[in-house]
């Protein structure tokens, strides 16, 4: 199960066993039996692992996780989110590169175990989750619900600063602040995750990457498996081999 909502991505599933890699987000990754090992140092395994069943690592960072257990989820959150701090400043164990033990932990898990099972549940799941995780939701601004609206239906098209904040009657600098305070990123990077959700979703529909790509924004496959794998260490190639289940919530963010 995949599921997409505003600067926000939640994954799943069978535990993904990633080589080493880097995300230009942050992820909370939850181990939903068994527990996680954090390498201490990922090119270095000798060198041992940090036991948890929830981790959170920061954007940028290398890191490898291993898993005991069969299934776990993935929490994908923007770098420039009030998320990341909220999240963040829940971990009980607190690193540069990685934060551990997150407060609320076992109900947490107990929620996506049931989010898991029933692929359907999102909406009815939604506050749940948002309520443990202590994730914000945007205050209801016309302008900025119109504009998020624009970016999610049509994800393809040229949109910009400049003509968004005209069409909602504000100026450039005055748009870019009211669009970070509704929905925690600035327009730039949530324009990213529309476009990233708007390919993945044709691309799961049957799409050819090609295709899927050009729709959603991106000049080539490639530009998109790029865009892909910088903000979450893989290429979309090898997420869709999994043939999840995909939920994409333009409903707020």
């Amino acid at each position: 199960m995949l599921v997409s909502w505003g600067a926000r991505a939640l994954y799943i599933g069978p535990s993904l066993q990633l080589d080493a890699h880097r995300n230009a987000v942050a992820v909370l990754a939850i181990a939903l039996d068994g527990y996680l090992g954090v390498a201490h140092f990922p090119g270095q395994t000798e060198r041992g692992f940090q036991a948890c069943r929830t981790a959170l690592i920061e954007p940028n960072e290398l890191h490898l996780i291993r898993s005991s257990g069969r299934n776990c989820a993935f929490l994908y959150l923007d770098a420039l989110s009030h998320d990341l701090r909220t999240i963040r400043d829940a971990c009980r164990e607190r690193g540069q590169r990685a934060s551990f033990h997150l407060d609320g932990e076992d109900p947490l898990i107990d929620l996506l175990c049931a989010m898991g099972s029933d692929a359907g549940g999102w909406d009815a799941s939604r506050p749940a989750l948002a309520s443990a995780l202590a994730l914000t939701r945007a205050r209801p601004d016309r302008r900025i619900r119109d504009a998020v609206e624009a970016l999610s239906h049509t994800p393809g098209q040229d949109a910009n600063v400049a003509g968004m904040a005209l069409t909602a009657g504000l100026s450039a600098s005055r748009f870019q602040h009211l669009f970070k305070r509704e929905t925690g990123v600035p327009f730039r990077r949530f324009r990213i995750w529309t476009r990233l959700r708007a390919a993945l979703a044709a691309a799961r529909g049957g799409a050819a990457l090609t295709d899927a790509a050009h729709a959603a924004g991106f000049s080539s496959s490639a530009h998109l498996s790029t865009a892909f794998k910088d903000m979450f260490g893989m290429a979309p190639s090898q997420l869709l081999a999994l043939k999840p289940v995909l939920v994409v919530d333009d409903q707020g963010v």
